[in-house]
């Protein structure tokens, strides 16, 4: 059924509603969705069909999405986000989908910039230009980045945003807001529901790029985002867990071994940050899940390979090396020499490779 305001008398759907299918996943959200649905709801050039997966909730989320109409799925217990993005791509009926987060509340006519940009030869995913919402016209991330060593974040946070930027190429497409034709989604595999939580859209973006194509952030399209970020530690574990995770499910063996000794020295000083800040155990913990999970990361590697017709040699090359860009944390004094260090190896990595 097609989204439809609470209280409106409409009995179908407006024309111009576009043949698109918005994928959300929530959690105990009711503080935020309604306001991502009305928008839905309000644009004259939306989505026709928006798919809500609810993971178990107990604070009544389900009962507020179910009075907009849209295809809510109930789940008795919490699959994780990219499992639960898989499930509602299952049950997409248009050959595109958009993926948004439940607190992402997009601007009327997002749409329609961002399949004009998957129309666009070689381009995989396309991401809206995203803001935050307490903060309009800051950026939530001006691109993000990700280097070779598997650490990503979202660049810029709280800049203030140019008024002249151009599509541009980002390393993977924000799982706060993006399109892409179910077909190429489907021979990807989706998201890779082991990781449960954070860093799957970073690693479904390697994968894109493993298959030669781009994700394009498009300014044109707009969507604001109620992101905080806040570090506590099943954060840590989640996203440490995730970055060794992708490491060993897109890398080829050789690329691995040689970078061993930087992955282990990275290793060592993020126990220190970790036994520091108080999260060592989790940080300990996702060392032993990343062995637990080893025949699943297998399975994950045997698809990587499937898809992959660009060399580790020139992933390297797209990917970063510094630690810049990083607003939402204060960055250690010796950065400077971490990142020098860092630049090196990575260059040395590329030309051996």
């Amino acid at each position: 059924m097609g989204l439809v305001p609470p209280g409106s008398r409409q009995a179908g759907l407006p024309a111009g509603k576009l043949p698109v299918s918005v994928v959300m996943v929530t959690h105990n959200s009711k503080a935020h969705i309604e306001d991502a649905l009305e928008a839905l709801a309000a644009d004259p050039l939306g989505p026709e069909q928006v798919i809500v997966v609810d993971n178990a909730s107990s604070d009544g989320t389900p009962d507020l999405v179910e009075r907009y109409g849209v295809d809510l799925f109930r789940q008795p217990e919490n699959l994780g986000f990219p499992a639960g993005c898989n499930l509602g791509a299952v049950r997409a009926r248009h050959p595109t989908l958009a993926f948004l987060n439940h607190d992402a509340v997009p601007a009327p006519g997002w749409l329609p910039p961002l399949l004009a940009a998957l129309d666009q030869a070689g381009v995989g995913a396309a991401m809206p230009l995203i803001d935050l919402t307490y903060r309009p016209g800051h950026f939530f991330t001006s691109g993000s980045q990700l280097t070779f060593l598997g650490f990503a974040w979202s660049t810029d946070t709280g800049q203030p945003i140019p008024g002249d930027l151009s599509p541009q190429e980002v390393p993977f497409p924000s799982g706060a807001a993006f399109a892409i034709r179910r077909a190429l989604f489907d021979q990807l595999g989706g998201l890779r529901p082991g990781y449960f939580l954070y860093l799957e859209d970073v690693d479904f973006g390697w994968r894109l790029r493993l298959a030669g194509l781009r994700s394009l952030q498009v300014p044109a399209s707009r969507v604001s985002h109620d992101y905080d970020f806040e570090r506590h530690a099943a954060k840590m574990y989640y996203l440490e867990r995730n970055r060794l995770r992708m490491l060993a499910a897109n890398y080829q063996w050789k690329t691995l071994l040689l970078a061993a000794p930087a992955i282990a020295a990275v290793e060592v000083g993020v126990l220190a940050a970790a036994i520091k800040n108080q999260w060592g155990r989790d940080k300990l913990r996702s060392w032993r899940d990343l062995w637990r999970d080893r025949a699943a990361i297998r399975e994950e590697r045997r698809a990587s390979r499937a898809v992959r017709s660009v060399s580790d040699r020139d992933m390297i090359a797209g990917m970063g090396d510094a630690f810049a860009g990083i607003t939402q944390m204060p960055l250690p004094p010796f950065i400077g020499i971490i990142n020098r260090a860092l630049a090196t190896y990575r260059g040395w990595l590329e030309r051996i490779l």
